[in-house]
């Protein structure tokens, strides 16, 4: 089968952030109150109990991240801690967290798509400096930044193969780099991404979920953005087998099957955000904000429409899926079974 055709057919899926920020900060609703080394962190997800979770639920994959702009990565990585100068086990995880993930899910024929960013480990000012990350570094050039950055990528790549179904690779921003959907730096980077597993899917989030926004701060609140969030599917990049779709609500429906040559995809969230306002802040949050009612209704229809739905889900520090969302995300399994989707 095609792999556009294959994705497809998987109808939707479970996206998790897991991040230093959110499972390992004791003031996070997703760490059971702790705040550890990372390596006891990574020790404690239990990936056995994960995938049982996302089987009952009948989820057709899982969307899982390698990192997002800290210094912390879930696996091994030789060409990480040779550019930056971190030891074994301060910045990348001593434990595979990833080769785990594919022994477990695997028990249960659930495919695994990786998440990894175009703008890299910002966050951190070493490993920022040693990249030569172009949003943190004045001047310095994107072109240099990927040849490192994309060492790291292409290391995972090579090292999980096959067993790797797909790539969504955030931060491929105007600001970061990318001024364009065809620029040549996200071309490099599924290049990359695809060293590994060349029938691997690939999508690039280059627009966000907003576009004309602007920030101001409130009172007890704090900054705030402002903007014309999309509640349409944005344009692929040049590059993508199937669009990145990031929005805020589940709310968007394709109007044909493909768009510009990619399958329609979105992704969103349904953790509710701390304060109403920040109507975007709901990523890795607990609670659901939608009716199980209204999650099959939605995903039904934009998979009849020909798209397929990534659900953002509210990952516990152990393995533990956020018992209102595994709820609602459990009304979704017979859109699955009644197509006997694979």
């Amino acid at each position: 089968m095609d792999k556009k055709e294959w994705f497809r057919a998987r109808k939707w899926g479970v996206f998790h952030h897991y991040l230093n920020a959110l499972q390992n900060q004791a003031d996070s609703a997703n760490s059971d109150g702790q705040q550890t080394d990372w390596n006891d962190c990574v020790n404690a997800l239990n990936t056995d109990w994960l995938a049982e979770q996302l089987h009952e639920m009948g989820a057709g994959y899982l969307v899982f991240t390698i990192m997002q702009r800290s210094r912390h990565m879930i696996a091994p990585n030789a060409a990480y801690d040779a550019i930056t100068g971190y030891k074994p086990g301060e910045a990348c995880s001593e434990r595979d967290l990833i080769a785990d993930l594919i022994a477990s899910l695997s028990k249960y024929d659930i495919p695994l798509f990786l998440y990894y960013t175009g703008d890299g480990p910002g966050l951190d000012g070493r490993a920022a400096r040693a990249f030569g990350c172009p949003t943190e570094i004045p001047g310095a050039s994107v072109d240099a930044f990927l040849d490192k950055w994309l060492a790291v990528l292409r290391e995972y790549s090579l090292r999980y193969g096959e067993k790797i179904r797909g790539w969504w690779i955030d931060g491929a921003y105007p600001p970061c780099g990318f001024p364009t959907p065809d620029a040549p730096g996200i071309g490099r980077i599924r290049e990359a991404a695809l060293a590994g597993n060349p029938n691997a899917l690939f999508s690039a989030n280059h627009f966000g979920c907003f576009h004309g926004g602007g920030t101001r701060v409130l009172p007890e609140v704090g900054e705030v953005i402002f903007g014309n969030f999309y509640h349409s599917i944005a344009q692929p990049t040049a590059y993508d087998d199937y669009s990145a779709g990031e929005i805020v609500s589940f709310d968007a429906y394709p109007e044909e099957r493909e768009i510009g040559g990619a399958i329609p995809h979105v992704l969103s969230f349904l953790g509710i955000p701390a304060q109403p306002v920040k109507v975007y802040e709901g990523w890795g949050k607990p609670g659901c904000k939608y009716s199980p009612e209204y999650l099959r209704a939605y995903v039904d229809c934009f998979n009849r429409l020909g798209g397929v739905v990534s659900l953002d889900a509210c990952l516990m520090r152990d393995g533990s899926i956020d018992p209102a969302q595994r709820k609602a995300l459990a009304a979704l399994r017979s859109l699955r079974e009644r197509e006997g989707g694979q």
